[in-house]
């Protein structure tokens, strides 16, 4: 069983009192896909090959959907105890400037799913 630190709905350590909150099983295998999706490529000092290359692939003058999907799918894949991703749907809002990403993917832990948001 793995285990992982809680965050809450502001991405802070969730906490109970004093103690840190830790999550397993789908929830874990979900938040770490969200702290994926929500982490930019180069970003994390100790693992530069962490995260989704949003300024290479994504954020460019005329985006693909079909390759800004595969990559996403991709980092999705990533995530250790993913098995495939079975479903994803893209919001473009070119003038909000977001990007609204709805997911389902298998995991070993079950069937996982969100909608993650990106600004």
């Amino acid at each position: 069983m793995s285990l992982d630190l809680k965050l809450n709905a502001v991405h802070d350590l969730a906490v109970d009192g004093a103690n840190v909150v830790l999550v397993d099983g789908a929830f874990r295998v979900r938040q770490q896909i969200k702290v994926t999706l929500m982490t930019w490529f180069g970003e994390y000092f100790l693992d530069v090959t962490f995260g989704v290359p949003y300024l290479e692939s994504i954020l460019v003058k005329r985006p693909n959907r079909s390759e800004i999907e595969a990559v996403l799918r991709r980092r999705i894949n990533d995530v250790p105890s993913v098995t495939a991703v079975t479903s994803m749907r893209l919001n473009i809002d070119r003038e909000a400037r977001k990007l609204e990403v709805s997911f389902q993917a298998s995991t070993d832990e079950g069937l996982v799913a969100d909608t993650i948001t990106l600004e």
